[in-house]
């Protein structure tokens, strides 16, 4: 009858090995599985960020060139215009301005005004 009973616990000890394999076998199955699907995710997510900087890069490449444009269309207006202020007279203005700030002792609070 005893050696029933140590036959019972020792098949039960044998179960509960088998139970106790079996649930960190399907532990790491499941930790696998929740680590590939993080980087699915991850990975998606990085992906769409991409994507969404690259979009906003070439819209502000678009912006910078609509804005050259009319910088240029502009600069050709003014170039063509008989109200245009002749080089000569523009370096003369610059050189004066630049005197002028290259002569004040204090910036910012203490600025002299032209």
């Amino acid at each position: 009858m005893q050696s029933e009973v140590i036959d019972d616990i020792l098949s039960v000890e044998d179960q509960a090995a088998k139970i106790v394999d079996d649930a960190e076998k399907k532990a790491r199955e499941n930790i696998s599985q929740a680590h590939d699907k993080a980087a699915k995710i991850i990975s998606e997510s990085v992906e769409a960020v991409r994507e969404s900087g690259k979009a906003d890069v070439d819209s502000a490449e678009k912006l910078l060139q609509e804005h050259l444009a009319q910088y240029e269309e502009e600069r050709e207006r003014i170039e063509s215009s008989e109200n245009s202020v002749a080089p000569q007279v523009l370096e003369r203005a610059v050189s004066r301005i630049v005197d002028r700030i290259c002569r004040t002792e204090y910036f910012g609070e203490n600025e002299q005004s032209f």
